[in-house]
């Protein structure tokens, strides 16, 4: 094994005409390019492959939710048909002033459409919903933005 001390690397260094320290430089970069974009093109091909792996796998599991969601769909036609509705409670009096019936029967139909078979629903009373319109919170968001 050859050993230079600092000063030899130095004097070596020195004689080197600057074409040739351009050389070397060049070398340098490009050396590092290739290892880079090597680097670089691997990684893209691990990835690839895992991504590759994962689409398969779930593939496969989509067929088997696919098959599973058949079984339920025609198990929840059979069950469907054996269904009864849901008795709801609304009383029109406590609408407020200005309600036809049949917003309450349309609110009444989709709160049991919420809760299903789970009970007896009851309406106690509908109020609209107060607050600002959204215009006016348009308005309050641009004048309280900070600058």
């Amino acid at each position: 094994m050859y050993l230079v001390s600092l000063t030899e690397a130095a004097s070596i260094a020195g004689e080197l005409t600057l074409v040739e320290r351009w050389i070397a430089s060049a070398k340098v970069i490009l050396t590092g390019f290739v290892v880079v974009f090597s680097m670089l093109f691997l990684l893209i091909g691990i990835i690839k492959l895992y991504s590759f792996i994962v689409m398969k796998v779930q593939d496969k599991t989509s067929v088997q939710k696919q098959k599973k969601d058949k079984v339920s769909q025609s198990k929840d036609s059979l069950k469907k048909s054996q269904v009864k509705p849901v008795p709801v409670l609304s009383d029109p009096s406590t609408a407020e002033d200005g309600l036809s019936e049949e917003i309450v029967a349309v609110i009444a139909a989709a709160v049991a459409s919420t809760y299903g078979g789970k009970g007896r629903v009851k309406i106690k009373s509908i109020k609209k919903s107060g607050g600002r319109s959204a215009w006016a919170n348009a308005g309050v968001l641009e004048n309280t933005r900070p600058f």
